[in-house]
């Protein structure tokens, strides 16, 4: 059995509205736009920190811990496009945006949404678009921050 690759199985959309987010639907996901193709190869970082709950008994010689609160960080670092219509991640994801970033992975980009498949869905809220320095033979790239307006659901299964 092999690793399951990432390079052009990862599947990134924003998407404005979803009633369920256990089950998002194939019409729901559809009406969202597709980002994967203007993420840089790196540039997909979520990340979950979760504290840490100390639960010391005084009848105990250790300190025993449970796990705390979560909270999700999510960064896009994506490429600016010469053609305003091509242009998309920039022209989206402003400052403000509500709405829903979903993830999928392990199916090629180029497979439409279908029932059944599983997807990670953040509601989220866009913060401002930063613009990066230029380098040498590089393009123009820009990171926007979305913040989590509510608990995500990391394995969501598509609905028809």
């Amino acid at each position: 059995m092999g690793d399951m690759q990432s390079d052009g199985n990862v599947k990134v959309s924003y998407v404005p509205a979803i009633a369920n987010q256990a089950a998002p639907t194939v019409a729901e996901l559809a009406a969202g736009t597709s980002l994967e193709c203007l993420i840089t190869g790196d540039g997909l970082d979520i990340t979950t920190d979760e504290n840490v709950v100390s639960v010391p008994k005084l009848c105990e010689t250790t300190i025993s811990e449970a796990p705390g609160r979560s909270k999700t960080n999510i960064a896009l670092t994506y490429v600016r496009k010469d053609v305003v219509l091509e242009d998309v991640a920039y022209t989206t994801l402003i400052p403000n945006l509500v709405g829903f970033l979903v993830v999928r992975r392990g199916i090629p980009v180029t497979t439409g949404w279908a029932a059944a498949q599983k997807a990670e869905v953040y509601p989220v809220k866009f913060g401002v678009q930063a613009e990066q320095k230029p380098e040498m033979d590089g393009v123009e790239k820009v990171i926007s921050k979305a913040y989590p307006s509510g608990s995500p659901t990391k394995k969501a299964t598509v609905a028809a």
